[in-house]
């Protein structure tokens, strides 16, 4: 059951997100897209020629024994070309990703000649599905493998660092989790290409190769390989039928809605006064999340409403001592005007449950945050993690003001 999951599981997968994509008219037609699907559709048939039925019928049609196995990595090598040309015109204006795309399909041609004169030279003259056991230490084999590997290496290399790369970069929640599976699926695809290298050169030259690691490669590679590409690929298309980024914007907002509760009830405490509704039990508040959108907005405006209420209490003397306290440990960027934040805030909270507010307070402190309201959360949130820090130092870290009330 588990070899049949794992030779026919991916091709069929792979069939019916490649005719789903070609039948729905709203994806965009653009160059990217269509070498997209090509590399889906070459990803299908090197998948489905592997299956034992086709990879015995194509051998009995041609009279070839094994055939199939050079046509299945003959697609693979559309697969890698379809990534190449991608990046390139991601990467480069569309004449010159043109030019590169045309160049490293000769590259492909010429690679792929080579490897079906060594598989012509090859002693595997007996239909098997499972090649490598079989032919593992035949002449030849790992001259093949080698050919079809240094085509793989260099541009399933690319695919993962370009990937992650690109994914630190984009904002759309699909796009960067498919980015990031298509990176993990061509670091599996490598790893095992490269195992099977190994492998046959263990073969070769009549070295110990762990058998059992060996298996459970090639169980479950291939297939992880596969399955993460082509989730990865498809991200956006199935992600936004089953309304995932909108899911994955509540999920955020009630995360940073619960995230901003310490420093939120701090301040209500010192300032009742800002709030519109009480605090609720913070249990209520995890298990019923009603409006979540709305709340967060609520409680981050309370906040800053809070930070007013301070203003006698804010000490611009003490924030200086906090940036150069903080500043000479390292920290630096926003991470730094959190850190200050939270410990300008700690302070005055403490002058002002101590009835101690400023002597002299002409001066105003800047009110760092976002520029728009998702940048001013996440600022709000590193404020919150170092306040907690502090509040769970009990505020050693850093002096109260020093002035007392006149």
């Amino acid at each position: 059951m588990i070899d049949a999951l794992r030779f026919y599981g991916p091709p069929v997968a792979v069939g019916i997100i490649v005719v789903l994509t070609l039948v729905d008219g709203r994806l965009p037609r653009s160059t990217t897209q269509r070498v997209v699907r090509v590399g889906l559709l070459a990803l299908g048939v090197s998948q489905a020629l592997n299956t034992p039925a086709i990879y015995a019928e194509i051998d009995r049609i041609t009279g070839i024994p094994n055939v199939a196995r050079l046509l299945s990595h003959g697609a693979m090598l559309v697969v890698v070309w379809s990534a190449f040309a991608f990046m390139s015109y991601l990467n480069c204006p569309a004449k010159v990703a043109k030019r590169r795309s045309a160049h490293h399909a000769c590259w492909i041609a010429g690679a792929f000649a080579l490897m079906s004169v060594l598989f012509a030279l090859a002693p595997v003259d007996v239909d098997e599905v499972r090649f490598a056991s079989r032919y593992g230490d035949a002449p030849w084999v790992l001259e093949y493998w080698l050919v079809y590997l240094f085509c793989l290496a260099p541009v399933l290399l690319a695919i993962a660092w370009e990937t992650w790369r690109y994914a630190r970069l984009v904002t759309g929640v699909m796009l960067r989790t498919g980015l990031r599976l298509i990176g993990v699926g061509a670091l599996c695809a490598l790893v095992y290409h490269a195992h099977k290298a190994f492998f046959f050169a263990a073969n070769r030259f009549d070295v110990a190769y762990p058998a059992a690691t060996g298996r459970l490669l090639d169980v479950w590679l291939p297939p992880a390989a596969t399955v993460l590409v082509l989730v990865g690929a498809t991200s956006q298309w199935w992600g936004h039928r089953l309304r995932l980024p909108s899911l994955a914007r509540w999920l955020r907002s009630y995360r940073r809605y619960l995230a901003l509760r310490p420093l939120w009830l701090a301040l209500y405490r010192a300032n009742p006064q800002i709030a519109l509704v009480p605090p609720l039990p913070r249990l209520f508040e995890v298990l019923v999340p009603r409006d979540v959108g709305l709340r967060l907005y609520r409680r981050v405006i309370e906040i800053r409403d809070g930070r007013l209420a301070l203003q006698p209490y804010l000490d611009p003397g003490f924030a200086v001592e906090a940036h150069r306290r903080a500043s000479g440990s390292g920290v630096t960027g926003q991470e730094l005007d959190a850190i200050v934040e939270a410990a300008v805030l700690d302070a005055a909270l403490r002058a002002h449950a101590c009835g101690r507010p400023l002597v002299h307070s002409s001066a105003q402190l800047s009110v760092p945050g976002g520029g728009d309201f998702d940048s001013d959360v996440a600022f709000l949130t590193e404020v919150v993690r170092a306040f907690r820090r502090l509040r769970r130092r009990g505020g050693r870290v850093w002096p109260l003001p020093a002035q007392p009330a006149g």
